[in-house]
């Protein structure tokens, strides 16, 4: 599945080595959702972490922990 930025609420960054993920910041989740560098038309691919929780790794660049946004 793919989405926009705009359209998920990002949870935390998946750390590089896999030891476990980091909390984002207030100023870098402002540049990822756009606010800061306009970067909110950047296009992501999602797979499912938990079909219970509603979370899913978003894969661009980098690796985040993401939820859909309520429409």
């Amino acid at each position: 599945m793919l989405k926009l930025a705009k359209e998920l609420e990002f949870i935390s960054q998946i750390n590089r080595d896999g030891s476990g993920t980091t909390p984002i910041s207030a100023e870098y989740l402002k540049i990822l959702t756009g606010d800061k560098f306009n970067r909110d038309d950047e296009i992501y691919e999602l797979k499912v972490l938990s079909m219970s929780e509603g979370t899913y790794i978003a894969f661009m660049f980098n690796a985040f922990v993401v939820k859909l946004k309520k429409q």
